[in-house]
């Protein structure tokens, strides 16, 4: 194989999950669109929305989602984790049924390496630029029990669209290593 067609088909793979998230991504949009038609009708009428609150400085947004249990599951219903949020922390726990390991692709190599390590590079050069301290940078820790994934803490996440990233790049790499278990 030439490294021309190992790289389209590098690409073509990157290209199929950042679909699927997107696809994912929609989904949960749409979801919290109905969920607020729901509260529409409930209150039978418009509420004024509040301004953002500011902190240092900058708009911070509110976090619906803090405080509340996620779970993250397989198309055939099984559950593979259960996200955590809170205002500067989202914490996954993996479901213990499953044997899921840090060297099942695309764990390491996707979700490690390329989401996370790329979020935690734009930090650091957010803090170069002097627009976040460096305690606001994001930063992760999984752990492991017996090589089995038990958790993923991640500090610092930044706001309502990057804890949409992150979780829709976990539910993709989570059904990719699922894939691999179930047929495996």
């Amino acid at each position: 194989m030439s490294e021309d067609f190992k790289r389209l088909l590098k690409m073509r793979e990157d290209l199929s999950g950042q679909i699927e998230r997107l696809k994912e991504e929609i989904g949960d949009l749409q979801k919290a669109l109905q969920q607020i038609d729901s509260l529409i009708l409930e209150e039978g009428g418009f509420k004024r929305a509040e301004p953002p609150k500011e902190k240092a400085g900058a708009i911070v947004e509110e976090e619906a989602q803090v405080g509340e249990a996620v779970p993250i599951k397989a198309k055939d219903g099984k559950l593979l984790a259960t996200t955590y949020v809170s205002e500067r922390e989202l914490r996954v726990a993996f479901a213990e049924d499953l044997s899921l390991t840090a060297d099942i692709p695309p764990f390491q190599s996707f979700l490690l390496d390329r989401v996370l390590a790329g979020m935690r590079t734009s930090d650091e050069d957010r803090i170069r630029r002097g627009e976040i301290a460096p305690e606001e940078a994001l930063s992760f820790q999984v752990e492991a029990e017996d090589n089995r994934l038990s958790s993923l803490t991640i500090q610092n996440y930044g706001g309502e669209r990057r804890l949409r990233e992150i979780r829709s790049s976990l539910r993709w790499t989570l059904e990719r290593m699922y894939e691999k278990i179930s047929s495996g």
